[in-house]
């Protein structure tokens, strides 16, 4: 039966009118939660108080907080003091991230129109689904997310890549990682323009402020947080009786005793070795083939389970990069997209309605960070099978060439 293209395309118009009233939907839940119009937890939305403090004690005065929390990149500075200036209190908070999550959703939207596949737009629509409702409005990690999202989608311009992901980076660290979704050809131009921009960005850093690498030493004093994936371990300990301290420390709940802080050593090498994986094979020119969403997605996962901290929050940075794979229907991250909302869920569950009894340590809550950490392991290890997986084009056709040339 032959196929109408007026049809589809109405169809397709229709698709993209309902995920759009999704979209709004949740977000107008989501944004009266964070503004006390619905009830929720009140100190699982807290981050806008921190903030707001910050910004009016701190960065209005030209400085970046003296706090160990403290632990963002420079221009994160600007843009809380931005929410701050926004009218309406914590309104102008929501008014912003609003703004950048409209924007993954418009970009997003517009790369489904063009490549044909609506799935990415709806995971992005209905992403306060798999995540705590709230979380968008309440913590400015869609910011990033942005840029991150802007970077793989400019990916046949390297320069600009490179330079939406430096933005990305200035302001959270991990967009820089958006870079390896780049070909290998286009890798070199892409460096560049990150390393320009990260330059210029910098420069005005260091002219125009004082201590804004201050983030840097908070960060290294961090510990294993408690919801991490390898904290895991020490909580099942804790159950078969071991001793393990619980306390808030550097901005998050974290465990300490026998064995953690080695653990928390080892974790950013872990990482490393992870990184390494994907520019050896981007360099061998094996993720040529690849989406430059799969790479990215899979580059960033890796550096999200081998974090020292696992919040809630960033399964946004992964979803953001998995509804731009979603919009190609030859994407190979499927499967680990599948279980990276499993594993959101457990987390939406876990906090923050279990979250305290995760910390006095409850079996239930125990039981739900397991199957968290379960599946976003698992997801890990299928996203790095794909890149391990991945063959030369080059090398594929030679086969293929190969195989219809041998005698019967």
């Amino acid at each position: 039966m032959t196929s109408v293209p007026g049809l589809r395309a109405h169809n397709g118009d229709r698709s993209a009118v309902l995920d759009w009233l999704l979209w709004a939907g949740y977000r107008a839940v989501g944004a009266a939660i964070v503004l006390g119009k619905l009830p929720w937890p009140q100190w699982a939305i807290s981050d806008i108080d921190i903030y707001t403090h910050w910004a009016t004690d701190s960065l209005a005065m030209g400085r970046f907080p003296n706090d160990v929390a403290w632990q963002y990149p420079p221009l994160a500075g600007p843009l809380l003091l931005l929410g701050e200036k926004l009218p309406g209190g914590w309104g102008g908070y929501v008014l912003l991230f609003l703004a950048f999550d409209a924007a993954i959703m418009f970009m997003v939207s517009r790369h489904a129109r063009d490549v044909g596949d609506g799935s990415g737009r709806r995971l992005w629509a209905l992403l306060p689904v798999v995540i705590a409702l709230p979380l968008l409005f309440s913590r400015f990690d869609v910011v990033p997310t942005a840029f991150a999202v802007a970077a793989v989608l400019l990916a046949s311009r390297p320069i600009a890549s490179g330079v939406a992901a430096a933005v990305g980076a200035w302001i959270k660290v991990w967009p820089a990682l958006a870079v390896a979704g780049l070909r290998r050809r286009d890798l070199p131009a892409g460096i560049l323009g990150l390393l320009t921009a990260s330059m210029v960005l910098a420069g005005l850093t260091v002219a125009t402020t004082n201590d804004s690498m201050a983030f840097l030493h908070n960060q290294h004093g961090r510990g294993l947080q408690i919801e991490s994936v390898m904290a895991w371990p020490f909580l099942v300990a804790r159950q078969m009786g071991m001793q393990l301290d619980v306390r808030y420390e550097y901005g998050s709940v974290q465990v300490s005793g026998s064995g953690v802080a080695l653990v928390a050593a080892v974790l950013p090498w872990v990482t490393l070795v992870l990184l390494a994986l994907v520019a050896v094979q981007r360099l061998r020119g094996r993720l040529d083939d690849l989406l430059a969403a799969d790479v990215a997605l899979a580059a960033v996962l890796f550096s999200v389970t081998t974090s020292r901290v696992l919040s809630p929050q960033y399964y946004i940075w992964l979803f953001g990069l998995a509804a731009v794979a979603l919009c190609h229907p030859d994407t190979r991250m499927r499967r680990t997209i599948a279980l990276l909302v499993g594993a959101s869920i457990a987390a939406e569950m876990l906090y923050p309605w279990f979250y305290e009894a995760l910390i006095h340590g409850s079996v239930v809550a125990l039981c739900l960070q397991t199957a968290r950490v379960g599946l976003t392991v698992t997801a890990t290890i299928t996203a790095a099978l794909v890149l391990l997986r991945a063959q030369r084009a080059d090398d594929d056709y030679g086969r293929r060439l190969s195989r219809a040339s041998s005698p019967a």
